[in-house]
């Protein structure tokens, strides 16, 4: 049966003496080393990398930091509110030899800046990552990747997950990548045997789930495999034209109110690709995550 952390820290915190108790109640989350195998397995899930800038949320005694910089030769910045952690952390990494690749910062997570983070780690509770989730929307690029140790997001469903064994204990990881905010009305023109005819896309988000319609002309069209993936967006639809019934897919980059791309034209047989740019009117931009408003 897996043992989860909460249960282990309550059993901690019943055994540790007075004193203890006194230094650790004021943290938000109780130090847990994370078992080496779901370092790796984290590191493994973020796709990290010699270009990333990873940041580790409760760095703890710095080993997430340190593996990425030692295995991948990856820069990071781990952040925790207790001294003896970032004193710890610092000197593991000049023992691995990675100090040039790392640094450790004594501060409150929730007033940190880490908006040139190309990938986050987490190993907090899940009231903690949900009291997180509205500074990573308000500072996360789209297509920042977001790991996170045993604990998951809530109603922010992962892009994937994996269990990791070890000592007879089970780990759950789960990933994110940063979503791109398309929601709202985007609109540009179709060109239709020698005229111009209006488009709008009309889309509802909730995180990376996309739903909406597309008017062409009057035409109102349902919305097929619609996806967002970091700031990629692709969806297609099914238009009859002469008798034939064409597949249409759009796939572009969404940056703030601009998404540029290209639409493919599927008649049976053969194919053809046009440039596809599609401008959004900034008014009818809502929030992806209720908490707060996703600032790309």
């Amino acid at each position: 049966m897996k043992r989860t952390l909460s249960a282990l820290v309550f059993l901690a915190v019943l055994a540790a003496p007075p004193l203890l108790f006194v230094q650790e109640w004021h943290l938000d989350v109780p130090y847990v080393p994370t078992k080496p195998e779901v370092v790796a397995k984290m590191l493994e899930m973020a796709h990290v990398g010699k270009s990333d800038v990873l940041y580790d949320l409760g760095c703890g005694d710095g080993r997430i930091v340190i593996t990425a910089a030692k295995r991948y030769g990856t820069h990071g910045v781990g952040i925790d509110i207790n001294p003896e952690r970032i004193k710890e952390s610092r000197e593991n990494a000049a023992k691995e030899g990675v100090t040039s690749l790392v640094k450790f910062l004594e501060q409150d997570l929730f007033r940190t800046d880490f908006h040139d983070a190309t990938v986050v780690t987490l190993y907090l509770l899940s009231s903690v990552n949900l009291r997180l989730r509205p500074a990573l929307f308000a500072q996360l690029m789209p297509g920042t990747r977001v790991v996170s140790h045993d604990f998951a997001m809530n109603g922010w469903k992962p892009d994937d997950s994996a269990v990791v064994e070890t000592n007879g204990m089970s780990h759950d990881v789960y990933f994110w990548l940063m979503p791109a905010n398309v929601s709202g009305s985007w609109a540009w023109t179709w060109p239709e045997e020698g005229q111009l005819d209006p488009c709008r896309l009309d889309l509802e988000q909730h995180f990376q789930t996309v739903t909406g319609r597309l008017n062409i002309a009057g035409t109102d069209f349902a919305l097929i495999d619609a996806s967002l993936s970091g700031d990629r967006i692709k969806f297609s639809i099914d238009r009859v034209a002469q008798g034939k019934t064409l597949r249409i897919v759009f796939a572009g980059r969404a940056v703030r109110d601009t998404i540029d791309g290209s639409m493919t034209v599927r008649d049976p047989g053969k194919a053809a690709e046009k440039p596809w740019r599609a401008k959004r009117n900034p008014a009818t931009r809502k929030a992806i995550d209720v908490d707060a408003p996703n600032l790309y």
